[in-house]
């Protein structure tokens, strides 16, 4: 096993020489040759890809394409959306993007089982008054096959932000050592904030990320943590308050109709087909960006509940591509925002939160959505004034 693992770790060191890779593994396993990866995915995850030969190199499958140099070359033609139809799309988001219900049923039990496992056997200083399901999971924007989830754990014996401030890197140093030797996780990672830990679920797995909070909006009002948040020392104290407003994100992403949250998955995917995963300096797009995005500009559109799924996505690329004229924020929490930067998507959980700053190549997702719209057949007679209708 240990030269099993080390091989692998050999491999993610070196991605130029093992250029395709499996979505679900964490952490990740790479491969040299696409009959690697098919064979992988057939033994450990039971599934089989079709081959798309005249759009990647021969042999590869669109879910798990690298490219050696740039991971922003991929052509807008070899993304597998672009040839389908209006009518395609549907299907296709219907059978490939959105989970069932016994899909939702399974991730949804193996997450629980990992809530239980913090609520009834985490010690003391880490026992949880309540753990609640963030991420693609807990806001209902899964895509079949892969989610991820964030378990904001709201802490008993702490009552304030300082407080836990200051308690935090032992407690994450100690839900590390419970998760990984009583848990059953694999634990995949530590941060300043989060515990990352991997999860196996029924043919592929969750990356979870265990976020210690306090949860202050059930005993202070909105506006007293934005003040309190106001008074903060740095932006990076006010980092430590994001878990605590992860409710207030929940809230209102899940509120969207069912439609724009297929929308959502499509952007998700067409993210996932037309780049490769972030690497080194390279941030992409995380998917709540994505996600307020999508909201953002089928709010603008009227909010229609019955739209034509190819329009809205046309119209959110269009957004993407014209990014730097983003002004994006919402008034539900709070009236007015703390962003001075020239384009913008806020929070609508925390008026100190610009999300597009998660990301630092936007002109080149911008290229790339351009370059999509602009020869994808799927938009063959879509134009900017056509409304979502």
């Amino acid at each position: 096993m240990t030269n099993r693992r080390h091989c692998f770790s050999f491999r993610r060191q070196h991605p130029e020489l093992f250029p395709f890779y499996c979505e679900s593994c964490v952490p990740q396993r790479r491969f040299a040759l696409p009959p690697h990866k098919a064979q992988h995915d057939k033994d450990k995850h039971g599934i089989s890809i079709p081959i798309i030969s005249n759009s990647y190199p021969q042999g590869a499958t669109y879910s798990a394409l690298t490219l050696h140099s740039n991971p922003m070359s991929v052509s807008a033609t070899s993304n597998p959306l672009s040839a389908l139809s209006a009518r395609e799309l549907n299907t296709f988001v219907q059978n490939e993007l959105e989970p069932d219900t016994e899909y939702n049923k399974s991730c949804n039990a193996v997450v629980d089982r990992l809530c239980q496992f913090m609520q009834n056997n985490f010690p003391d200083q880490l026992r949880p008054s309540e753990v609640r399901k963030s991420g693609s999971l807990g806001k209902g924007t899964a895509v079949k096959g892969k989610s991820d989830a964030d378990l904001v754990v709201f802490l008993a014996r702490f009552h304030t932000v300082s407080e836990l401030r200051q308690s935090l890197p032992s407690i994450l140093d100690r839900m590390k050592l419970y998760l990984g030797r009583y848990g059953g996780c694999d634990v995949t990672g530590k941060s300043s904030y989060v515990v990352k830990v991997s999860v196996p679920c029924y043919g592929h797995s969750h990356d979870v990320d265990i976020l210690p909070s306090v949860n202050i909006l059930n005993t202070m009002s909105k506006e007293e943590i934005y003040a309190e948040m106001v008074s903060a020392s740095s932006s990076y104290t006010r980092e430590y308050y994001s878990a605590a407003l992860a409710p207030l994100q929940i809230q209102f992403v899940s509120r969207c109709p069912a439609k724009v949250k297929n929308l959502i998955r499509l952007m998700k995917y067409w993210r996932k087909t037309d780049f490769e995963e972030s690497t080194g300096t390279l941030r992409l797009p995380s998917s709540y960006p994505l996600e307020l995005i999508v909201i953002g500009d089928w709010e603008r559109a009227g909010s229609p509940n019955n739209f034509d799924l190819r329009k809205g996505f046309y119209h959110v690329l269009t957004a993407v591509a014209n990014y730097s004229k983003l002004k994006l924020a919402w008034t539900q929490n709070y009236t007015s925002h703390h962003c001075r930067d020239p384009y913008y998507v806020m929070d609508p959980a925390n008026p100190f939160n610009n999300v597009m700053n998660v990301c630092n190549c936007w002109e080149k997702v911008a290229e790339k959505a351009r370059s999509f719209l602009r020869t994808a057949d799927l938009f063959t007679g879509v134009s900017d004034f056509g409304g979502w209708l």
